[in-house]
């Protein structure tokens, strides 16, 4: 018996200015806790004249024919983001390499997340029968300096557990995120990523491959990034089912 928890893997990678040549790798180390079922993908880059390449290094296997353009293959908004036609377990412990090649002819930022969950083993926590589910959301506000990071949390109430299901928000301005839960010092992600590629809004919000489960009177600790140089107003809204027992 096995069940899916959501998480993401990013990678980072500032490109070769070139046309589209010459490929370099964003190499991603899966997480030797549980296999990784990657399902969709999303990115943020200075330009989107990129082509890819998926490796998955466990199987020396290449994942596309040719290259692929990442606008055809990708989406730079997690609200949209690209699916593929059935999920691609990667196995734990092992190397996924996404080759990258630049052909706007200038330097590249690159920011590419695939977006999935961890198999884990046995019975799901949200897996049995509860009094009652109630729809509910938990926002969080934060004001970001210019240039500067933020640490902010959502406190979970103590009347019931939260199933979080979609994740939509809003910034100024362009900043990194991430996600730890306190109670079981689980992380969402493997790295901070940018706030468009895992983050939607209230027209196309990120519904996720898989549920997070947050026991109650547990915390959510999010991490804040500023990437502009202005002060950023940022907002994140966890949209779920309030579990009560």
């Amino acid at each position: 018996m096995a069940w899916r928890e959501y998480f993401a893997f990013g990678s980072f990678r500032i490109l070769t200015a070139g046309a589209g040549a010459v490929f370099e790798d964003l190499a991603v180390r899966i997480d030797s806790d549980a296999d990784f079922e990657w399902q969709r993908t999303t990115y943020n880059a200075t330009s989107p004249l990129i082509y890819l390449r998926f490796r998955d290094e466990s199987m020396g296997r290449y994942l596309n024919k040719l290259n692929s353009d990442i606008q055809a293959v990708g989406s730079n908004f997690a609200g949209t983001p690209f699916i593929l036609p059935r999920p691609y377990v990667i196995q734990a412990g092992t190397n996924f390499t996404t080759e990258a090649a630049d052909y706007s002819g200038f330097a590249n930022t690159l920011r590419f997340t695939m977006q999935g969950a961890k198999i884990r083993q046995g019975k799901a926590p949200w897996d049995r029968r509860f009094r009652a589910l109630v729809p509910f959301i938990y926002p969080v506000r934060q004001l970001v300096g210019a240039g500067l990071t933020a640490s902010l949390r959502i406190e979970i109430d103590n009347d019931a557990h939260f199933l979080v299901q979609k994740i939509s928000g809003t910034r100024t301005g362009a900043c990194l995120i991430n996600f730890k839960e306190g109670s079981r010092d689980r992380d969402w992600f493997n790295q901070d990523l940018e706030f468009d590629t895992v983050i939607g809004n209230g027209q196309f919000p990120n519904v996720l491959f898989a549920s997070r489960f947050i026991y109650r009177g547990s915390v959510i600790a999010i991490n804040l990034q500023d990437l502009t140089g202005a002060p950023n107003t940022v907002e994140i809204d966890l949209i779920g089912v309030k579990l009560y027992e």
